[in-house]
């Protein structure tokens, strides 16, 4: 199988569904890839993002991140729909719960971490194999800021986005001989549903303050990002971690 050739580029998007996701899916099929994404348990939001994009070459899939058996079960519907596995994997989907430090339950804590990290180890562990089989892969991890800088309400989801960082890099240490090259993006605040509540409260536009480009990243910046790292242009860019933040954070 000739990866290269543009129609058996196959893209598996985590949550396409919404927000940034969504972005790259619609930047994926403009750009000729077939596109397969999932969704946690939106599956009316899901099917009208199909059913609006009209494109043969599109489907969405539930997927709960974190247990195993889902895991196998999604590859195996992705194979039966496309006849293929994807080569091109786009980690996206990530859950965010702002709590307090000292109230973080140990279920929520591992709910997070489990979803935002452990999720997609088992998703790269899954298909690295087919990967290096076929001398070829392309990953992109979406992470945050907030990994970097770390998080007052938010400790667990920062502490899997630092995680997903350090995942990102072993993983071109392991696997870039096998052309498998893997980069991770770290998005400050962006132009989503996610964010808007939080930028109507003073705290939220205390933040926007902080931001030195004076405005939000939009998802659509992050999406061609996105698609220039997974593209052929991109040859030996792997293991590093892209800052689109607006200027928030420079490391």
């Amino acid at each position: 199988m000739k990866c290269g050739t543009m129609n058996n580029k196959l893209l598996l998007v985590t949550g396409g569904n919404q927000g940034i996701g969504k972005s790259i899916v619609i930047e994926a099929l403009n750009s000729g890839y077939k596109v397969a994404f999932t969704y946690n348990s939106n599956e009316k939001e899901a099917l009208e993002f199909v059913k609006e994009l009209d494109n043969k070459d599109v489907d969405a899939f539930q997927f709960t991140l974190g247990k195993r058996e889902n895991v196998n079960k999604l590859f195996g519907d992705i194979q039966k729909r496309f006849n293929q596995l994807p080569y091109y994997l786009v980690n996206n989907a990530a859950i965010l719960i702002q709590k307090d430090f000292e109230t973080i339950s140990d279920k929520e804590w591992n709910l997070v971490i489990n979803t935002n990290l452990t999720g997609v180890f088992q998703l790269v562990q899954e298909l690295i194999s087919k990967m290096r089989e076929n001398n070829f892969g392309r990953i992109v991890n979406i992470s945050s800021i907030g990994g970097q800088i770390g998080g007052n309400l938010a400790v667990h989801y920062a502490t899997s986005k630092a995680g997903l960082i350090s995942f990102t890099k072993s993983m071109a240490k392991i696997y870039s001989k096998y052309n498998i090259l893997t980069n991770c993006i770290t998005p400050g605040l962006v132009n989503t549903k996610m964010i808007e509540k939080e930028l109507n409260t003073p705290a939220g536009k205390e933040k926007l303050k902080s931001i030195p480009v004076g405005k939000l990243t939009e998802p659509n910046e992050i999406a061609r990002l996105t698609l220039f790292l997974l593209s052929d242009d991109n040859q030996t860019i792997t293991g590093q971690t892209i800052n689109v933040n607006g200027g928030m954070y420079f490391g």
